[in-house]
């Protein structure tokens, strides 16, 4: 979106919402909005079974319209977005994973109540306002605004979101990240690891790795990071050991070339392949806080750290407050796979830090709280 479609559509939407404005706010409508995905997923998906199970007297209303960024595409969204606007006019509680634009062209109105839940489970790399002045887009430079609660995964995470998302630390609520209470339900596990292998049954026995970074550069131009080479790192690790391949889900499923690794992954959540894999490689990844606690070998491609750390910018200090091992090169991810060696008691300190709410009860908590408002 470039600077006249935002403020085209700014108006528009702002015009919309000042008009629905004229009917009243119905008590009983809680809306769950993303522009991430069409389908109810992460944080999400768990705050929705959890208040519709507390809660039975919420009438929920989910608008999930992943954006598009074809001229055709942008103006189906734009359409929806005024249905959007129409929900956050009427709705006693909405709740977001990401930006929304109807949420930050105006202010909204007293009798509703908007909380953000983020897709991450930490502060890794730079988001929001945040993110470095070369990187920051028209959408980074007016939204997120107006949000009433920013719910995070850990008290480490309070400053980062506050700053990102333009909000008062004191409204920056602490609960825990509900997606991962999935690590703690055994019938959800068991039911993933025989769907799991049901589809690859010739993984069994085998040591998996999985290669899941996170993307480069931002809109049309976002795609898959380039710096594994996925035939020699094959060529490298033993036959017992199978690379996995799972795209961040903002890029096409199809951005890598089928045969470069053994398996796509891309069915699956990473969560949900969290329990079953043996080694995570990956780089500046938020998926790194999720991983942590189930205390496995961790290998991080990092050759552009230098870069990266100015340029959208880190919240942490990957040379002295990061877990696993470090690499520069498709060599030394092997080595690190196959050598290790790995201690899994260098992660108690980060645990402690970013992942100590990660106990099972994120949902739960999330209600409590959410009944006292």
């Amino acid at each position: 979106m470039n600077r006249l479609e935002y403020l085209l559509s700014a108006f528009a939407l702002r015009v919309c919402y000042f008009l629905f404005r004229l009917a009243p706010v119905d008590q009983n409508k809680i809306v769950f909005a993303s522009a991430r995905a069409d389908v109810l997923e992460g944080n999400l998906k768990h705050l929705h079974s959890a208040i519709r199970r507390e809660r039975p007297d919420l009438r929920p209303v989910l608008l999930l319209e992943r954006y598009s960024y074809d001229f055709v595409g942008k103006l189906r969204y734009m359409f929806r977005l005024v249905r959007g606007a129409y929900h956050l006019a009427t709705a006693r509680f909405f709740i977001v994973d990401n930006a929304y634009l109807p949420l930050h062209v105006a202010k909204h109105r007293k009798g509703t109540t908007v909380i953000q839940v983020w897709h991450a489970a930490g502060a890794l790399k730079r988001f929001g306002v945040d993110i470095s002045a070369q990187e920051r887009t028209t959408e980074n430079r007016f939204v997120h605004r107006n949000y009433d609660y920013v719910v995070v995964g850990s008290t480490a995470a309070i400053a980062p979101y506050a700053s990102a998302l333009r909000t008062d630390p004191a409204h920056v609520i602490t609960l825990g990240t509900p997606r991962t209470d999935y690590f703690f339900d055994e019938d959800a596990l068991a039911e993933t690891r025989a769907r799991f292998f049901a589809k690859y049954p010739e993984l069994k026995g085998k040591k998996l790795v999985l290669y899941a970074p996170t993307f480069r550069g931002h809109g049309r131009k976002k795609k898959p990071y380039a710096g594994l080479d996925f035939a020699a790192l094959r060529k490298a690790l033993p036959d017992d050991y199978v690379l996995i391949n799972k795209n961040h889900p903002v890029l096409d499923v199809h951005s890598e070339k089928p045969g470069d690794y053994d398996i796509a992954a891309d069915s699956f959540d990473i969560n949900e392949l969290f329990p079953i894999i043996d080694v995570l490689v990956t780089d500046y990844s938020s998926s790194i806080f999720e991983y942590a606690p189930f205390r496995k070998p961790l290998v991080l491609l990092v050759d552009d750290l230098e870069s990266y750390s100015r340029n959208p910018g880190l919240y942490i200090d990957y040379k002295t407050a990061m877990i696993g091992a470090q690499a520069v090169d498709t060599d030394g991810v092997a080595q690190a796979i196959i050598e290790g060696p790995f201690d899994p008691t260098s992660y108690d300190a980060f645990i402690e830090e970013h992942c100590h709410l990660m106990d099972g009860h994120a949902s739960e908590r999330f209600v409590d709280w959410f009944n006292r408002l």
